[in-house]
């Protein structure tokens, strides 16, 4: 699947010159915790909820209310934007933007398309949402953890067939590389409630499952 699937299209922004304290109130009637920042169509930034708060003054200032409310007042949101955001297109793969906003330290990312203009927005919560679904974490099932895979040809199609003869549907499947051992791991979720006669066939095939639940 790709961001165009996951995305916000048409999302709610705000130019470099609106004050913060508009941005303040956008995003509350929007209910919404990132702007992208457009100027001229183009993306120059993006601003948070988070960089809104740390904008105002701490309640400690010796400010009277009305000073904090002019300066506040006066503030843009280009004094508080983060510019030039890391952004992703509509193609590209959501587990591939899970990991740069994983290295990033990022939750939010602009879409732009080939010529640069926004198009929508997505966040970590709207890819793991999607993750979820795509393995099936919401559907009743099993668990199954099956070790040592990768030595022998055939393994893959000897292990669904095996679910097939049990007329179980495989709701999810994740390969786990592991170089220190040179094999694989694989998680299946299954939909059944009960997978002991499946793990008893699979460990009959010398299949090593180290985990049933």
């Amino acid at each position: 699947m790709r961001i165009k699937d996951v995305m916000t299209r048409s999302p709610v922004t705000v130019d470099s010159e609106t004050p913060i304290v508009d941005a303040q109130k956008i995003m509350k009637e929007n209910n919404i915790r990132r702007l992208p920042v457009v100027d001229k169509g183009k993306l120059v930034g993006i601003v948070t909820q988070h960089d809104l708060l740390q904008a105002s003054p701490s309640p400690a200032t010796s400010l009277s209310i009305y000073e904090l409310n002019y300066l506040l007042a006066k503030m843009k949101v280009k004094e508080i934007m983060k510019r030039d955001p890391v952004t992703v297109t509509p193609d590209t793969p959501f587990e591939e933007a899970l990991r740069i906003g994983q290295e990033k330290k990022i939750g939010s990312f602009p879409v732009v398309d080939e010529a640069g203009n926004l198009v929508g927005i997505t966040t970590e919560s709207d890819i793991v949402r999607v993750l979820t679904r795509v393995l099936g974490l919401r559907e009743e099932g099993s668990r199954i953890t099956i070790e040592g895979l990768g030595q022998k040809l055939g393994e893959l199609q000897r292990l669904i067939s095996i679910l097939d003869e049990h007329k179980t549907a495989l709701l999810s499947m994740i390969t786990v590389p592991r170089p220190e051992k040179g094999d694989w791991m694989i998680v299946l979720r299954v939909l059944t409630k009960r997978p002991e006669p499946i793990v008893r066939d699979l460990r009959k095939a010398n299949f090593n499952v180290t985990y049933c639940a």
